[in-house]
């Protein structure tokens, strides 16, 4: 009893240390960004921009310990790695910081100044929010608390596997952060926009397969033999996370393709003489930066 207790309390020390490590990475990144990226202060609030650099580093970090940990995996229920507990509790204070660094984003980009917090502006940030509120309360709530006390020590392969599916993170945000800064004419662009694309595809689509075919090999048995061994909500769970990552996926595809085609648009009209249709380009760009 003491050694669970023990336990119990190492993980929520590492919970609130996860809280206090991101609100301190939070308050450092708002402070020192705009030495080292030139943004327009008009078009990108420097909330908006903090709360996506932190969430860059929390993909980097769940990147840099899913990875080895699939690497080295041979026993793919039974292998336990510690640092995968440690991680998914320190991942959950993030989690927790995240709703209030969403809540000051919203509170300084469409709010009135000199307000800290009031029922309205909370149900304002609840009814925006809602979908974000509803990710991060489920994971934390219920997934989080799973995954650390109801495995019954299996499964870290699958975990790592979920934590995968952060690798393609960093390359979304910049692509978006370049996007709000006056930079998706140039090459660095396409190759950052290129990379979220291959990266999203691997980690959010591929990866699903890949489950399939390892845990069918590590079973000896056939692909389909396994697939029609699953009770069928396994196979819905696969479609569910699927189909929304390839929706996902095809919207960012169009939107890199229309980004990158604008200034060879104008290029192309200024070479043949024709007047720009610069009302229609702008109107694109817009939609495409609101949505």
């Amino acid at each position: 009893s003491s050694g669970i207790n023990a336990e119990y309390g190492g993980l929520l020390l590492i919970y609130v240390l996860g809280f206090i490590g991101f609100a301190v990475m939070y308050m450092f990144s708002y402070d020192i960004h705009w030495k080292y990226y030139k943004l327009d202060r008009k078009r990108v609030n420097m909330f908006v921009y903090t709360v996506r650099l932190v969430r860059i580093i929390h993909a980097v970090m769940a990147t840099l310990v899913a990875i080895p940990i699939m690497l080295v995996t041979t026993e793919f229920l039974k292998q336990r790695f510690l640092i995968l507990d440690m991680f998914v509790a320190f991942s959950g204070g993030y989690l927790t910081f995240d709703i209030f660094g969403k809540y000051n984003e919203h509170l300084q980009v469409y709010e009135p100044p000199g307000r800290l917090v009031s029922y309205r502006m909370v149900r304002r940030y609840a009814r925006k929010n809602w979908l974000l509120l509803l990710h991060h309360a489920f994971l934390v709530l219920i997934v989080y608390p799973a995954v650390l006390f109801a495995r019954n020590d299996e499964g870290d392969f699958l975990v790592a596997c979920i934590l995968f599916t952060e690798l393609c993170v960093p390359f979304t945000e910049m692509q978006w952060i370049m996007e709000q800064t006056l930079e998706p004419h140039n090459l660095r662009y396409i190759i950052v926009s290129m990379l979220a694309i291959a990266t999203s595809f691997v980690c959010r689509i591929l990866i699903v397969p890949f489950l399939y075919e390892a845990l069918a090999d590590h079973l000896e048995q056939s692909i389909l033999d396994f697939i029609f061994s699953l009770p069928p909500w396994y196979h819905m769970a696969a479609v569910a996370f699927i189909v929304p990552n390839v929706l996902w996926l095809s919207r960012n595809v169009f939107k890199t393709m229309v980004y990158i085609r604008i200034p060879y648009e104008r290029k192309r009209k200024a070479k043949q003489g024709d007047k720009l249709d610069r009302s229609k380009l702008e109107r694109e760009e817009k939609r495409l930066k609101e949505d």
